[in-house]
């Protein structure tokens, strides 16, 4: 196997853009920075649920863009959008509570007023913006992990991991016109010089120093619908096709498959 890493990425607000960098420092919960911080309802019965490109209307998370700064702040902006959103991390989380992500309760570091009029404009719903504490070790489902397993505010797993091969095949499926990039399915990493799901059987593959497992094929949903340039549902694709060649259930699992969980 001559597997090349073709990308890395980082999303450092959870359903926001990504950041492309050249390498990743991977820590216990995942990459460095990846899904630290998260939007969550702020008001009514959801109060202190986890938002995403998922929910409707907030499509148009995909279309706000990080920024980490070496001092430690963070900012947020969007192409064409009101002026940026700068936070100090060590300045304005400061207020700790609850929030739910995926049925699980997590303790979150609120990240001020400032923040949650921003994005609560924008979004135009009462959201907060919060962060995982530094020490806080959310644990990775014991039928997939070890014990000591944990995870940042990424939905399940501190990786994805995506192959070009099966993108380029999958294409070959999709109607006349549609154009679907891999960033409709926000990998951390790219692996290119493999065959189309090769990655459906591997089991461990070592970048560097750092050997990775791959324990869970990626169930997709509509979240890869949403253009990523555009923040809006774009069509049913890749979903629809991926529902015909790539669905399964088993051990577990059931769903439209697309990459892999390590």
């Amino acid at each position: 196997m001559n597997a090349v890493v073709s990308e890395c990425n980082i999303f450092p607000l959870k359903s926001a853009a990504g950041l492309s960098v050249e390498k990743l420092k991977m820590t216990a919960k995942g990459p460095q920075h990846d899904r630290t911080w998260m939007l969550v309802h702020a008001a009514e019965k959801n109060a202190g649920k986890f938002i995403t490109q998922r929910d409707r209307g907030s499509e148009k998370l995909a279309l706000v863009q990080p920024s980490i700064h070496n001092n430690g702040e963070i900012s947020f902006s969007v192409v064409g959008g009101d002026k940026a959103l700068h936070l100090d991390a060590d300045l304005f989380f400061e207020h700790e509570g609850n929030v739910e992500i995926w049925g699980d309760s997590c303790p979150a570091i609120d990240g001020g007023d400032q923040a949650a009029e921003w994005f609560s404009n924008y979004l135009d719903i009462p959201c907060r913006l919060v962060k995982m504490p530094d020490d806080y070790k959310r644990p990775v489902d014991a039928q997939f992990s070890q014990s000591a397993d944990q995870v940042s505010l990424a939905d399940g797993f501190p990786l994805l991991i995506t192959n070009m091969a099966s993108l380029k095949s999958l294409q070959t499926h999709f109607p006349s016109g549609e154009n679907i990039g891999m960033d409709r399915f926000r990998a951390n990493i790219v692996l290119d010089g493999i065959d189309a799901f090769e990655e459906d059987v591997i089991h461990h593959i070592r970048i560097g120093e750092v050997e990775l497992e791959f324990v869970k094929p990626c169930s997709r949903c509509k979240l890869t619908t949403v253009d990523q340039n555009q923040g809006v549902v774009a069509s049913k694709e890749p979903l629809a096709s991926l529902a015909k060649l790539r669905r399964g259930k088993a051990d577990g699992l059931q769903g439209v498959f697309f990459g892999q969980n390590a």
